[in-house]
Order: C-alpha cells, then sequence, then structure tokens
C-alpha cells in the first residue's frame, strides 16, 4: 500500500500522494509511466505503469528524483557525476535535451526508456515540481534492430547474389577459348586476362597484366601509333573496329579482328575499354589463297589471250614466209642457186616458228610473272621480228632504220610481241616507200615528268618507233590501246596495241602514243633495264 505524508487541506488526493492541478485519475490509467516530484526531488506521485517500468514501489520520503532500482546510460555505462536533470529543469527552468536511459529493475531485467519532463505549477502560477514520463522504447530498439538486421540479411543476400553472379560471369569469361576478352585502363594497361586471351596470345596472366596492349602490335604500327587511334576512336565513337597483324609472345604473327569498346562510370567519364579480339588467321589466309587462286585465273585468261593473238598473229608471218618460198622454189627446181636460197629461207622460218613455240609452251608452264623475266638482248630480238616481216618489208619496199639497243631484263615472248605489233601496225597503216624508224635513247627529264608512275630509282630506256603514215588525231591517243578499239576499217582484231600496253606496264613501263593525222605515227615505250620486283 502506497503512502506518503497528509496532502494539505483543499488540494485534491490520490493514493496519499498529492498533486497539484493534475487530474489523478485520468493519469494513474495512462499506460505509460508517469512520475512526479516536488521543488524538493520527493516522489510525490507515480502511476501504475511507473511501478510496471521500475520492478517496484519506491520507498515513502526516501526515493528521490526516480523510483528505479538502477539506471545507466543508453550504452549500459553509468551516470556522469551530478547528472540529474529534473533538478536541473526545477533550478533554472529549462529543458534539458535528454538522451536514453537503461533502466534495472530488482530482478535484472532492463529497459531502455526515453524521459520527458515537464514543470508544474499551481493555480497561482508557482512552480510545485517536475513531472518525467518515461516511454519504453525497448520494443522500437528491438524492432528497429530486427528491421536493421533483416535489411541486413537483405543486403548480405543481395551481396552474395551480386558476387555469385559476377563469379559466374568471370568464370564465363574466363572459359571462353576462342576470343581473347581483356580490361584495359584509360591508357591501355592490361587490367585482366582470360584463356583465350592465352591461346590466341601465348601469354600468361602474370607475364602479361600491368603490361600496355600496345606490346601485341607490329613495330611498324606502333611507329604509326596505330594502338593510339584506336583507343582515340574509341573514345570519340564508344567504340573502334580493326583487322591487321598482330604478335604473339613467341614472334610469330596472327590475323586479328579487335573491337575496342569504351566503358564508361556513373558520371559517364571513362573509366578504361574492353577489347575482344578473335584470332582470324586460318580465314585470313583461306582468302589469300582465293584471291592469289583468282590472280592466276586472271593471269591464265590473260595469257590465252595472247596464245589465241599469238596462233593468229605471230606465227602468221613465219608460216606466210614458209607457203610463199615454197611456191617460189616449185617454180624455180631447175635453178640450183635458187633451191638453195629458197630453201635456206624455209629453213629460217620453220626455225622462226619452232622458236616461238617454244617460248610460248614456257610462258604456259610458269604461273608467276617473274619466274618469266630473264635477260633479253634486244638486237637479236629486233633482228628475229624485222626477218618475220621479210617478204612484207620487200613487197612494200619499207626504209627501215633501226639502231643499237641495249640488254635488259624482261619476258622473251612478250617483248617479241610488243615489237611485232608495233612494226605490224608501221608496215600496214604506211604506203608504199615507208619511212620507218626503231631507235633506243635515254629518256629525258621532260619524259620522266610525262609518265610520273615510272619509278625514278632505275635506269629506264626509251624505244622510239615512228612512221610516216597515216597517223592519227592525237585526241585519240589513249583510246588506241584500248582493247578491240580500231579507228579505221583495216582488217584487224583491234587488240595488238592493247597486249602492247599490258606488255609495257606487267614490265613496270608505259607506252605512249603521238601522232598527226597524214604526218604518221610515234609510239614511245619506256622499258627498265633491269628487273622491278
Amino acid at each position: 500500500m502506497r503512502t506518503t505524508t497528509p496532502a494539505p487541506a483543499g488540494l485534491p488526493v490520490y493514493n496519499n500522494y498529492c498533486y497539484t492541478g493534475l487530474d489523478t485519475t485520468v493519469i494513474e490509467t495512462i499506460p505509460v509511466a508517469l512520475y512526479v516530484c516536488n521543488t524538493n526531488g520527493t516522489i510525490t506521485f507515480y502511476n501504475k505503469a511507473a511501478t510496471q517500468l521500475w520492478g517496484r514501489e519506491p520507498k515513502a520520503g526516501t526515493d528521490k528524483w526516480c523510483g528505479a532500482y538502477k539506471s545507466y546510460t543508453k550504452t549500459g555505462d553509468p551516470h556522469p557525476e551530478g547528472y540529474n536533470p529534473l533538478e536541473q529543469i526545477l533550478k533554472d527552468g529549462s529543458l534539458p535535451i535528454l538522451d536514453e536511459i537503461i533502466i534495472e529493475r530488482p530482478d535484472g531485467t532492463i529497459t531502455q526508456v526515453l524521459p520527458h519532463l515537464s514543470l508544474i505549477y499551481d493555480a497561482d502560477g508557482n512552480n510545485t515540481g517536475v513531472m518525467n514520463m518515461l516511454i519504453d522504447v525497448t520494443q522500437k530498439r528491438i524492432d528497429d534492430t530486427t528491421m536493421q538486421q533483416a535489411l541486413v540479411k537483405k543486403i548480405e543476400e543481395s551481396r552474395s547474389a551480386f558476387a555469385k553472379s559476377e563469379e559466374r560471369y568471370h568464370k564465363m569469361i574466363d572459359e571462353v577459348q576462342d576470343y581473347a576478352i581483356i580490361l584495359l585502363d584509360k591508357e591501355g594497361v592490361i587490367l585482366n586476362w582470360n584463356r583465350g586471351a592465352q591461346k590466341i596470345k601465348g601469354y600468361t596472366e602474370s607475364e602479361i597484366v600491368g603490361k600496355n596492349f600496345r606490346l601485341f602490335y607490329l613495330h611498324e604500327d606502333r611507329i604509326k601509333k596505330l594502338p593510339e587511334k584506336l583507343i582515340e576512336e574509341a573514345i570519340a565513337n564508344g567504340r573502334a573496329e580493326h583487322e591487321g597483324w598482330r604478335m604473339r609472345r613467341d614472334g610469330t604473327a596472327f590475323w586479328g579482328s579487335i573491337v575496342i569498346t569504351a566503358l564508361h562510370g556513373s558520371d559517364n567519364e571513362i573509366i578504361g575499354f574492353s577489347k575482344v579480339t578473335r584470332d582470324l588467321t586460318e580465314k585470313k589466309l583461306n582468302e589469300d589463297r582465293l584471291r592469289s587462286y583468282s590472280h592466276d585465273i586472271e593471269f591464265r585468261n590473260k595469257q590465252l589471250e595472247e596464245y589465241a593473238y599469238i596462233a593468229s598473229h605471230d606465227l602468221q608471218e613465219p608460216l606466210r614466209k614458209i607457203q610463199v618460198f615454197s611456191e617460189m622454189l616449185m617454180d624455180d627446181l631447175d635453178d640450183k642457186e635458187y633451191l638453195v636460197k629458197y630453201i635456206n629461207k624455209i629453213s629460217a622460218s620453220a626455225e622462226r616458228m619452232t622458236s616461238l613455240i617454244k617460248d610460248v609452251l614456257k610462258y604456259s608452264q610458269l604461273s608467276a610473272t617473274d619466274e618469266l623475266f630473264e635477260e633479253v638482248n634486244l638486237n637479236i630480238l629486233l633482228q628475229n621480228v624485222i626477218e618475220d616481216f621479210e617478204l612484207l618489208i620487200e613487197q612494200k619496199r619499207v626504209n627501215l632504220t633501226v639502231s643499237p639497243m641495249p640488254v635488259l631484263k624482261g619476258i622473251p615472248i612478250q617483248l617479241q610481241q610488243l615489237f611485232s605489233n608495233l612494226l605490224s601496225n608501221a608496215i600496214k597503216f604506211t604506203d608504199m616507200d615507208a619511212m620507218i624508224s626503231i631507235i633506243a635513247q635515254n629518256p629525258t627529264e621532260d619524259d620522266l615528268a610525262a609518265n610520273p608512275l615510272l619509278s625514278t630509282d632505275i635506269p629506264f630506256i626509251k624505244i622510239v618507233v615512228k612512221d610516216d603514215g597515216y597517223g592519227f588525231e592525237q585526241e585519240y591517243a589513249e583510246q588506241v590501246f584500248k582493247m578491240f578499239k580500231r579507228l579505221d576499217n583495216t582488217p584487224g582484231t583491234g587488240i595488238g596495241l592493247a597486249l602492247c600496253k599490258r606488255i609495257a606496264e606487267n614490265h613496270k613501263g608505259n607506252i605512249t602514243a603521238k601522232s598527226e593525222p597524214g604526218k604518221g605515227a610515234e609510239f614511245n615505250i619506256f622499258l627498265p633495264l633491269i628487273q622491278i620486283v
């Protein structure tokens, strides 16, 4: 049973405790711990919730300021010396900012509470004491702790799931063997290395991580700053693609197809790059083989064109000589002197045909143009060409002038065609008693300037084939070298000069034409004296 000093006359009394201006009935039923101290600190009232909180009833006239068995700071430490917020509020009327405290009951159980203080005044406005309300926050802390623990658990689960996902991702990247997948920092330094990178490039992770990806590029590409240009392109466009030869650890080259992608941070700033490389060496070699096969087929097709032309043109003159001299032989069988002369002519023509056929066969057996080059004496070659046209030269009474010719590196059968076609054209497009010259001379500076495709590092010879025949308009000077192009109705296939152009280009040289109607034509052939590889 609670006891206390009697209440002064005229003041309301509740459970022998006196309250000034308080509705004790209402306060008693409030489920929140509440008690009142007078100005001396003696507890003058407490409700049922307070005794439940404290685990005891305060001793009458003895307990002051608080009815708890023991109390501590919220961290479980003793209160600092002089700690008494109720006394402070009574003394200076200021409401201190109170923190949570821990109340210990006699049975050792504890409760965490948050104090709330307020002063009490009588009807005349005099301070009669202080009221303290202790709000139990233990459950809130438990709920907060539970929520926090649940949140921590959720975060840990998310982290674990992310870690597992990241681990699976890295394992997936690491296990890929057909692609080199690497991460670069902003300067192109390698940060990671998968199995595909080791398989393609030959480096282990410990050997390569921390080094710049420029290491994979050929020396000439590094000089051209190709790696830096690819990084700049990825920065500007988000990605960069390239195919080219790259270097393995053992110094061998492989054909790599690469894609560099810029990686951005939360502020959209570039934080590095991903680089994916595929080894397409086999594909590249197959493409090169197909290109080589295509080039070989094209070369063979050109050969077939030239074989057809040789069969229809170059062999005609020796064959015609054999036919003519055979007929003449039949007419002079009784004249031994003529008989020997004609037989020698027929034999020379047959030998010429045999030589041509051998050259054609040799030409057909070699697949690479470089293998066809050999030392050619143009004096001997031109003499053979002139002998082929001996009858035609005699019939048209051609006045032919030939200067000494050089020895050069060339393809004999093609050079034979070149001069055979030019001499044949000169005879064909002139009248009787024509003047034709074949003169060798050194090219002038003007000649070289007019032919900029000619190499300036090696010596060239200029051979001028000139006649005083029909000529043509200078505007057609390029057209005459087009396949199947003819400027008049004279017999022929229209491919002779086109072959001359191709033969000159096969030798890394050139041929040009100058002409004027009625004043003849001049063909300038530029040929290197040595083979250009």
